[in-house]
């Protein structure tokens, strides 16, 4: 049985704490949840990493009856380099705060910490995934809706398999015109049984949609709309790699009677395939009468 007096610093378990801010901000990864998550780089000297791309295979032969074949080598491309990033937060109590609080200061700290990096490593993979040589379709000067999506579909040309796309996000300012668009399946209507990844709002063209406010806002031109970057996002071409995920450590400040909860994480992001990903750059409002009109295939609810 520990004795002693009881202090506040008592109260924070750091390892505790680290689990618990941990499932707040896997809860709030949006982006990130449709990355490549890794700890490769845990334990491993440096500071920057290396996202190799598989080298394509050539095309298949024609073959005489009788004659072996000669093996191709699968390889790597060594890929671009990404330099390890650091993020955390600091927060400070004391010990009157806690006192006169209404409501529970330590379980609001976990809350915001975990919200906060969440936000910040998916701000990182945005950034990664609309960096210098992608692709982008620039429908600017419309809102977004499944026409708009149907010109982004046709980036991927021949490997366009709604099975294979991680989803699409969209920014909440753009989610009205997909509400009014009737190719789009809210997450309502998927049926009993239906399993609804966390974030999901519904489908158009068999992908689930998910929402961030992370997504690149452009203001507008005198006389023109602000735009908003939706991302069509392909399994395996987002990569988010751990040198070591979120921890908390805490300190105790006897002579100002507070205590001081960090946290930090040490990452890296990469877009993996320059081809796997397309931004549509759109307005928000409600699509017009002619997208409304169009329509989409007909669409099968994929279960996560």
């Amino acid at each position: 049985m520990a004795t002693g007096k009881t202090t506040s610093a008592q109260m924070i378990v750091p390892d505790v704490w680290a689990d618990l801010v941990q499932a707040k901000f896997k809860g709030k990864l949006v982006i990130g949840s449709l990355a490549m998550d890794d700890n490769t780089l845990v334990g491993k000297p440096g500071d920057s990493v290396r996202f190799p791309k598989w080298r394509a295979l050539g095309e298949a032969e024609e073959l005489d009856e009788g004659t072996p074949m000669t093996p191709e080598q699968l390889a790597t491309n060594p890929g671009a380099s990404a330099t390890i990033k650091e993020a955390g937060k600091a927060v400070e109590l004391t010990d009157k705060s806690r006192l006169v609080a209404f409501g529970d200061p330590y379980a609001e700290t976990q809350r915001q910490l975990g919200v906060l990096i969440a936000r910040k490593i998916d701000k990182d993979l945005i950034a990664a995934a609309e960096a210098p040589g992608g692709i982008t379709v620039d429908a600017s000067d419309k809102p977004l809706s499944w026409k708009v999506m149907v010109e982004g579909i046709a980036q991927f040309r021949d490997e366009w398999e709604p099975e294979n796309m991680a989803g699409i996000v969209i920014h909440s300012l753009q989610r009205a015109s997909l509400l009014a668009d009737p190719n789009f399946i809210s997450a309502d209507k998927f049926g009993t049984g239906a399993v609804i990844p966390r974030g999901v709002i519904g489908q158009i063209g068999g992908v689930n949609i998910y929402v961030s406010d992370r997504v690149t806002t452009t203001p507008g031109a005198e006389g023109k709309p602000d735009t908003y970057n939706a991302l069509m996002i392909r399994r395996g071409s987002l990569g988010l790699l751990y040198k070591r995920r979120p921890i908390v450590e805490n300190d105790r400040d006897i002579l100002a009677r507070t205590t001081r909860i960090t946290t930090n994480v040490h990452y890296a992001t990469h877009r993996m395939d320059d081809e796997g990903i397309v931004v549509l750059r759109t307005a928000a409002g409600q699509p017009d009468a002619e997208s409304r009109n169009d329509s989409a295939p007909k669409q099968r609810t994929t279960k996560a």
